[in-house]
């Protein structure tokens, strides 16, 4: 009888360190991670579908070297007939504030898709930063956290630069 006490007593101790260990894992040790500061953009890309027509997809995509030159081929619009201009350079220093308020750096590495929707929109981001950070994340129908607010963001701000044809 004491045998089988002990031997319960200590399959319990062990359940309930493994359950503080995947506490840890899943709840605490993401948050200490550091996350890197997106700040010095060179270049930014970022497109995503919204429905089925032709040309129905948006892609922006920004370069800064001495300048910031933003290239937009808005949704509807044929490839043609994207449109090029430049962005001051304080524009590009609140975009890279947003995205660190989003924490847009985690999204690296995201890649998911919904194998159960077959006619769904999908998105592409890609950024480099600093002299040799990037975020890469791609996905069909499922996206990272901040998703929504972070391309409203995008979309209003450089929809701000675009002319009515």
């Amino acid at each position: 009888m004491k045998k089988g006490l002990i031997i319960g007593i200590i399959i319990g101790v062990l359940f309930l360190l493994l359950i503080t260990i995947l506490i840890v894992l899943i709840f605490i040790l993401p948050g200490m991670i550091e996350k890197k500061k997106i700040e010095n953009i060179k270049h930014l890309y970022f497109t995503y579908t919204s429905g089925y027509a032709i040309y129905s997809y948006t892609t922006y995509e920004l370069n800064c070297t001495d300048k910031c030159i933003l290239t937009v081929k808005p949704l509807g619009v044929a490839e043609e007939e994207k449109q090029e201009v430049e962005i001051p350079k304080e524009k590009v220093k609140e975009l890279e504030s947003k995205l660190n308020e989003y924490n847009v750096s985690r999204w690296n590495g995201f890649n998911k898709n919904d194998k159960y929707v077959l006619d769904g929109d999908s998105f592409s981001f890609n950024i480099d930063y600093n002299d040799s950070d990037k975020v890469s994340a791609h996905g069909y129908m499922m996206w990272p956290n901040n998703y929504s607010d972070v391309k409203s963001y995008i979309v209003n701000t450089f929809n701000e630069y675009i002319k009515e044809k």
